[in-house]
């Protein structure tokens, strides 16, 4: 069955999803992907856990708005994230994997390229934005960052998606080191044009002066509105701009497809809630539709409509949607 769906923004798009095979995620990473910081269902900020087994309450996290995404369009199997507050890329790396240098830690079999590996995933995507990189020389990260990507894509099945350096404030990260992140952003691009993910330039404080004359103490840090005011978490605002970095590079295609709509009406029924009103010109039993909603923040949403009746070529269809 093919699956049309279309996109409100300032006008209608439209774009078609392609009787697409669903897709397994799986996720490695640090405190961003976990979502550390993040409130949960509740408004509670996730920030006591230091494990893997929370990464589903962080409603706003990249990670979860990715999941609702590629859900709501049916594309899913599953988004497994076992990403770990505090680890770093020598803990990703595969079991039995010993570090060249004295000192490095060791793999953590909750959150490596192993663990990933193990629910046969479509997608593998890493996020190791800055943890240790004060130390780490630049070389020996992309070489962290090359044994990864080799171990995930060796058996000729996975995809593997490597997201850049973040910017980061904290004390120990001065000038010289934010300028090493800079570098290791540049060169994660560089090496892997068509699976990485930039999680820097959307969201880094790229003034040199506060004002004409005045130093920015704040020049190549994480910009003040994406920030949780500690210097290296980012908030809903900033994981929004992750997650739309993520949905730009495409991992799942969707292509496009005209389709014949016409009278098209958006109305707001509350605070939570639209109207969206339409004619579909070419109804038929072979055809179901998923409305996208974008709102100003960048939150995207998308959801499923039956075709009410399968006898009609022509029908006007309401559908009542919970926005973010």
């Amino acid at each position: 069955m093919a699956k049309k769906c279309f996109t409100f923004l300032l006008l209608a798009g439209l774009c078609l999803s392609v009787n697409a095979q669903k897709k397994t995620i799986a996720v490695i990473g640090s405190s961003t992907a976990a979502g550390y910081g993040l409130p949960d269902v509740n408004g509670n900020p996730m920030q006591n856990a230091w494990s893997n087994e929370n990464n589903d309450d962080p409603v706003n996290s990249w990670a979860n708005r990715l999941r609702r995404y590629y859900n709501n369009l049916n594309l899913l199997n599953e988004l497994d994230n076992f990403a770990i507050y505090g680890e770093d890329i020598y803990q990703a790396q595969e079991a039995g994997y010993v570090p060249g240098i004295s000192g490095r830690p060791l793999p953590d079999p909750d959150n490596n390229t192993t663990k990933a590996l193990s629910v046969n995933p479509d997608i593998v995507l890493i996020n190791f934005p800055s943890n240790n990189y004060d130390t780490y020389g630049i070389h020996e990260v992309m070489s962290r960052f090359r044994d990864l990507y080799g171990q995930i894509t060796a058996n000729g099945h996975t995809a593997c998606y490597i997201c850049t350096t973040q910017p980061r404030t904290s004390v120990e990260y001065d000038i010289p080191n934010r300028m090493k992140l800079k570098e290791l952003r540049d060169s994660i691009l560089a090496e892997y044009p068509a699976n990485s993910i930039d999680f820097y330039s959307s969201i880094v404080d790229s003034a040199i002066e506060s004002s004409p004359g005045v130093p920015n103490d704040n020049y190549l840090g994480i910009l003040p509105q994406f920030g949780q005011g500690d210097g290296i978490h980012l908030n809903e605002a900033g994981h929004a701009m992750l997650y739309n970095a993520v949905l730009a590079r495409n991992m799942i295609p969707i292509a496009s497809l005209p389709l014949a709509v016409k009278n098209i009406t958006i109305k707001r029924l509350d605070q939570q809630h639209i109207s969206v009103t339409f004619t579909v010109l070419d109804a038929n039993t072979e055809k179901e539709f998923f409305i996208w909603i974008k709102d100003k923040t960048g939150n995207t949403k998308s959801v499923r409509v039956v075709i009410p009746d399968k006898t009609k070529n022509t029908q006007t269809i309401t559908e009542t949607i919970q926005i973010y």
